[in-house]
């Protein structure tokens, strides 16, 4: 068979390993996040399952692979299997690039068929599969800095990412949208699997959180998804993120503060839901939660929240749900007694008790409009 050439895909250079080889074969980068998977038969284990699935190793299988020496090894490193685990046996080969390494070539063979000598011949296509690594991984390098500038408040740092990003022909065409990815619990949100999104997305960390700048030939709704949901195993409290509107290149800054203000309000929502769900919201469905552009919802609703809304909330909790159902369903007592599950006579009761606990007037638009939102701020603060 001839060698596979540079040229080809990843997963081309993939399928080709594990033809020569005569073994299943994936690549993970030097995050571990799955790059390529080739076709397999019988021989598949609980590690390879979850990789593909979840498209990266399990932390602990990483950790446990790295006391095998996978990150010092200089030539193809048999690792051992675990019949009790439901692990086999396999093959790393480390994928380097001028004594850098960039990933990783894991070849399952549990009954050790795979001989060394074979493994040796793969150099060529090997080294391939490095050069396509060195260079995506390198652009990223050069790039990554110049999207965390380009969402920046300085006009100056947000002029020369300009300059950097059209110098790496990586610059998006058009209007673009940002989006923000951040866990509900907090933490850094690490590195995002960029091998699960188009390659015309530009993926940087920018703080805690991961940045996105979306093209605008691209549905970002769903590249955002994708994201979150790839995150989602090293976040297992679950992720959220934030779609902002179409903005201008130069604009990306203001996009960036739309994508947060969407981010805190898919926050809330992961943190009411299942763990290790994934929630998305845009720019352009907050409504009156577009507020949070300009400000904290902690500050927000120290401003909103007065002693009427407070003495309310501090009450029985069965009210503020009734009110807060009414005013989200337009002040419609058939919807929000449906809603509720409730007889209209006892909707009426309730919302009677709200205007005595709370002294809003019900029946009056700015009282209605207050009283929404500071419910609505107080869920977020």
């Amino acid at each position: 068979m001839s060698t596979p050439s540079a040229a080809l895909g990843l997963q081309e250079l993939v399928d080709s390993v594990a033809d020569l080889a005569g073994a299943p074969t994936t690549l993970e980068d030097r995050d571990l996040h799955l790059v390529a998977a080739s076709g397999h038969d019988d021989d598949v284990d609980e590690v390879r399952r979850t990789s593909i699935l979840r498209r990266r190793s399990d932390t602990r299988v990483q950790q446990l692979f790295a006391t095998f020496g996978i990150a010092r090894a200089a030539r193809p490193l048999r690792v051992p299997g675990d019949p009790a685990a439901g692990r086999m046996a396999r093959w790393c080969v480390p994928v380097r690039w001028r004594g850098v390494t960039y990933g990783y070539l894991w070849l399952l063979d549990p009954d050790g068929r795979v001989e060394p000598a074979r493994l040796e011949g793969l150099h060529d296509v090997v080294d391939a599969v490095a050069a396509a690594l060195a260079h995506r991984s390198r652009t990223a390098d050069r790039t990554t800095w110049a999207v965390g500038e380009l969402l920046s408040p300085d006009a100056a740092a947000r002029a020369g990412a300009v300059e950097e990003l059209a110098r790496e022909a990586v610059l998006p065409a058009g209007e673009l949208r940002v989006v923000a990815l951040a866990p509900a619990g907090g933490e850094a949100a690490g590195p995002v699997n960029a091998w699960v999104l188009p390659r015309t997305v530009l993926v940087a960390p920018v703080g805690s959180r991961a940045a996105l700048l979306v093209p605008g030939t691209v549905p970002a709704a769903e590249v955002a998804a994708r994201a979150a949901g790839a995150l989602v195993a090293q976040h297992p409290a679950g992720v959220a993120a934030g779609v902002s509107g179409p903005v201008a290149v130069d604009a990306a800054h203001t996009g960036w503060r739309q994508a947060g203000a969407a981010l805190r309000a898919a926050l809330s929502a992961v943190g009411g839901g299942p763990r290790g769900a994934a929630a998305v919201r845009g720019w352009e469905d907050l409504g009156t939660l577009r507020l949070l552009a300009l400000a904290e919802a902690d500050a927000l609703a120290a401003v909103a929240v007065d002693q009427r809304a407070r003495r309310l909330l501090a009450g029985d909790p069965e009210l503020v749900r009734t009110a807060r159902t009414y005013l989200d369903l337009a002040g419609s007592a058939q919807r929000t007694a449906a809603a509720l599950g409730v007889h209209r006579q006892t909707l009426y009761h309730r919302l009677r008790r709200v205007r005595e606990t709370s002294g809003y007037d019900l029946d009056d638009g700015a009282d209605r409009l207050a009283l929404h939102l500071a419910l609505t701020l107080a869920d977020l603060a």
